[in-house]
């Protein structure tokens, strides 16, 4: 019981293929998913994990999605491929995508608890692995398998993939991938800016609510206009030399008579005089920077494709892999214009926003079991990856920035001692960016990293516990380049930055009795500030600001304490999950009270302490139906509350306590049936209003609660006398309520939702 993860979002019984002996193998106190790929309709790494407690997807529009676990994410959440890392640009940038294969990954394994100790300080929020299906581990029980899948959507993309194994049963097996996907545009429920951006622009107390209308890309100003039925005469002295007039208040007076040179002049009658109304009237202007869409999302396209081989060769020891990956995408970023232009602009000329992502991955991956005396096993992986990602406006690159990342890790298992086993580690990884273009806002940089960390565990018939520490030094270097800081940077000249890392964790899991257990976690994990939070300057369009860093930050500090109580029982299952998160020198984005050009607010990155808490509950029932088959009935609840412990004035003003973006508390739940080939799934996820609301200068506005009902059913067939081992066919459904659905933690969650109600069918068939 004490080794059963959450439910996790799963409707097919895929076997992972995994080595007997892994040097990495995960611990049962960590609070670990495996979220197995189905043929839901999984449009971003984030999109196929929000059904998984505590996590959720950043949003920011249809193609870029990157999971928030507990709030956090960016460079505080790992992200790997086959236990590589695969951070870039989409670490510092939320409208670059994670590079994401959505038709052949086997699996996603999902680490809730801070994971720094295994993976550094880029998991001190958590990490997630992507298995890729691209490296075998163990040889295929066949000499070959090809898989071909069709889809076709409404409202969804149109996907092709092939997939095809080879190999000698014994030595040598290889694994070759392709696939495509395209979509035109996505439909939407209503209009792709929220009834926000019109009904609350005006606060009843007055003025312009300019968070609000610089999220919403509105032009959004009062004008004071004179009216010219508040006073009972015509001037008449004006009206015969309208030179003399300094606006249209100086036609109108209250006074029956003038005297203008000595002379005096008899004023008119008003004839629009109304007694009693103001002299001044308000102009609410109320304008659309960019398009507000209705029933399609504008500029929502996408294109991707993949194409990879890997191949293992296996001897009687172990094995050694290698694998060369390469996936291209590009899509516009909806409802959104870079240029954001300023007041009186000509806004039918603002050009959309595309992004355009490179990645080309080549890697090796060896195993060899008992190498020396006293060690189980030695796991090697070493990968270079290349990333290029590219901002269009229009057809121009914005800018356009290059991740080179050479990473290597050495683990070393030691045989068991007793109830001692665990392993050894050392990491080494390099970074160099580069940047082109006319709106770059970060230098170009080197980043490079080396870890020592340790990793042990004692096993009881009653309980288990364990241990871990690293130490991990990180060093930052400026390259010369022709990037410039702005004239409001807090760096005047970029140096060179170190830090020295510690971390380490400890836990605990014991049987209370034959239903119950617990889990306890603490871990205290640092990480060090990136480089956008160090060096950035200038205009950050895809954050909605001018980004500034500061070289003075210091490293981030967390102490996380994460309790587990289990309850089960036959077939029912119970995980509830309570944690606190504890951080010095929190790296957030704050607002300095400005607006630069093209009414970008002018944001710094600032360090306060921070808490982060909240709960997750699971829960899950089988239920044997007999010849009816089998039923899973599953549910999950969770909250997170991100709060600042002590602001300063300064904070509490212009951010507020809670940050702006955050997700808000879900309820969730999932019906599986499966009979004979048969299944289906109907799972509904509600979204609550956000209670807990930050600030940008003016105070965050919430959009309403959500239902998100998706569905699928598929069906195994068998072909007599064909060449298909297998097909299944499948159609799936999602947001069948047709709902207008803003992610809260989304960034465009006021100019672009959700797409609408979408379906996709498709084919499988393997031969």
């Amino acid at each position: 019981m004490l080794s059963t993860s959450p439910l996790a979002y799963a409707a097919e019984d895929i076997t992972v293929q995994s080595i007997n002996v892994r040097a990495d193998k995960p611990t049962a106190i960590d609070n670990i998913v495996v979220v197995d790929n189905t043929q839901a309709q999984n449009r971003t790494l984030g999109g196929m994990l929000e059904h998984v407690s505590g996590v959720q997807s950043s949003a920011f529009g249809p193609h870029a999605g990157a999971p928030v676990i507990r709030s956090l994410s960016g460079s505080r959440v790992q992200i790997l491929e086959d236990g590589q890392s695969i951070l870039g640009m989409n670490a510092l940038s939320g409208d670059i995508n994670i590079a994401f294969e959505p038709l052949f990954v086997r699996s996603v394994t999902v680490n809730k608890s801070s994971d720094s100790v295994r993976f550094g300080g880029n998991a001190i929020g958590g990490s997630v692995d992507v298995d890729s299906g691209l490296i075998s581990r163990t040889m295929e029980s066949t000499q070959k398998n090809l898989e071909f899948v069709l889809r076709k959507g409404y409202n969804h993309t149109d996907a092709q993939g092939l997939r095809m194994n080879f190999n000698d049963q014994q030595h040598f097996s290889t694994n070759l991938q392709m696939s495509f996907q395209k979509i035109a545009h996505y439909a939407i429920a209503g209009n792709s800016k929220a009834g926000v951006c019109n009904s609350q622009l005006f606060p009843a107390q007055g003025g312009v609510n300019i968070f609000l209308s610089d999220s919403c890309q509105k032009e959004a100003r009062i004008q004071q206009v004179y009216n010219k039925a508040s006073q009972p005469f015509i001037d008449q002295f004006m009206t015969e030399n309208p030179d003399w007039a300094d606006g249209d208040f100086s036609f109108y007076t209250n006074k029956p008579t003038s005297v203008w040179q000595r002379k005096t002049y008899v004023n008119p009658a008003n004839p629009a005089y109304v007694a009693g109304t103001p002299s001044m009237t308000q102009n609410k202007i109320n304008k659309d920077v960019t398009p507000d869409y209705h029933g399609t999302l504008g500029n929502s396209y996408a294109s991707n494709s993949h194409f990879a081989v890997g191949s293992t060769y296996f001897f009687d020891r172990g094995y050694v892999a290698v694998s060369i990956d390469t996936k291209n995408s590009a899509y516009g970023v909806p409802g959104f214009s870079m240029e954001n232009k300023s007041f009186g602009a000509k806004y039918d000329a603002a050009l959309p926003v595309g992004v355009v992502i490179q990645q080309d991955k080549y890697a090796l991956e060896a195993l060899l079991r008992e190498p020396v005396a006293y060690i189980e096993s030695a796991q090697l992986r070493v990968s270079r990856l290349s990333n290029a990602s590219a901002e269009l406006l229009g057809s121009a690159r914005a800018n356009d920035y290059r991740f080179d990342t050479r990473q290597a890790e050495l683990m070393l298992a030691h045989r068991r001692a007793g109830p001692l086993s665990g392993s050894l580690g050392l990491s080494h990884k390099a970074r160099d960016i580069a940047g082109s273009g006319s709106q770059l806002y970060l230098p170009d940089a080197s980043t490079m990293s080396r870890a020592l960390f340790v990793k042990e565990s004692l096993d009881f018939d009653w309980a288990t516990f364990d241990a871990g520490l690293r130490h991990e030094k990180v060093e930052h270097e400026i390259r010369k380049s022709g990037f410039k800081t702005s004239r409001n940077a807090s760096n005047s000249q970029l140096n060179d930055k170190a830090f020295s890392l510690n971390s380490y964790s400890l836990g605990a899991s014991a049987k209370l009795g034959q239903l119950f257990g617990a889990k306890l976690r603490y871990t205290d994990s640092e990480r060090a500030p990136d480089i956008n939070e160090l060096y950035a300057s200038n205009r950050h369009y895809s954050i909605l600001a001018q980004e500034e860093g500061n070289q003075n930050l210091k490293a981030e500090r967390a102490s996380n304490t994460e309790l587990t109580g289990l309850f089960g029982n036959g077939g029912f299952k119970l995980s509830a999950t309570g944690y606190v998160m504890q951080y010095e020198n929190y790296l957030y984005l704050g607002h300095s009270g400005a607006q630069m050009a093209n009414r970008l607010p002018l944001k710094y990155w600032k360090q306060t302490d921070t808490t982060v808490k909240g709960f997750e509950l699971d829960v899950s029932q089988d239920v044997q139906l007999g010849n009816y088959g089998k039923l899973n009935l599953s549910a999950f609840a969770d909250l997170v509350k991100n709060k600042a412990d002590n602001p300063d004035k300064l904070r509490a003003h212009n951010d507020g306590e809670y940050l702006p973006n955050m997700p808000t508390n879900r309820y969730g739940a999932n019906l599986l049936w499966q009979n004979k080939g048969w299944k289906a799934r109907v799972s509904s996820t509600y979204y609550a209003k956000q209670k807990y609301l930050g600030k940008s200068v003016g105070t965050e506005v919430p959009l309403d609660c959500y239902t998100m009902l998706n569905f699928q059913l598929s069906r195994e067939l068998q072909v007599p006398n064909s060449p298909f081992a297998g097909v299944e066919v499948f159609i799936s459904g999602t947001n069948l309520l047709d709902e207008d659905a803003r992610a809260h933690n989304s960034p465009l969650k006021y100019i672009a939702p959700l797409p609408g109600r979408s379906f996709q069918i498709g084919l499988s068939a393997r031969l």
